[in-house]
């Protein structure tokens, strides 16, 4: 794995770590930002195991729509995107 995959790995895996927290911490994150609701919550965190399940099996960096590679800035931006930039519009 290169630096990129592991340097993204670590902000899903530290991001993953923020969103699932026990129930009395989510609670307060929730009165704090009321604009993520608990549906929100669990869309990002099945987008991030996502990645994490790409990056393992060496899918990570191909586009699931056309199978072309995905470019890495749009992946260092995006870092749970499973799309080309082409295929994304």
């Amino acid at each position: 794995m290169d630096t990129m995959h592991v340097q993204i790995r670590q902000q899903l895996e530290a991001q993953l770590d923020r969103l699932v927290q026990p129930r009395d911490q989510v609670a307060v994150s929730l009165v704090e930002r009321p604009e993520r609701s608990g549906q929100a919550i669990r869309l990002e965190v099945a987008a991030i195991r996502s990645a994490l399940t790409r990056l393992e099996n060496g899918t990570y960096d191909e586009c699931s729509k056309c199978g072309k590679p995905i470019d890495p800035r749009r992946l260092v931006a995006l870092p749970t995107t499973t799309t080309c930039l082409r295929c994304s519009i």
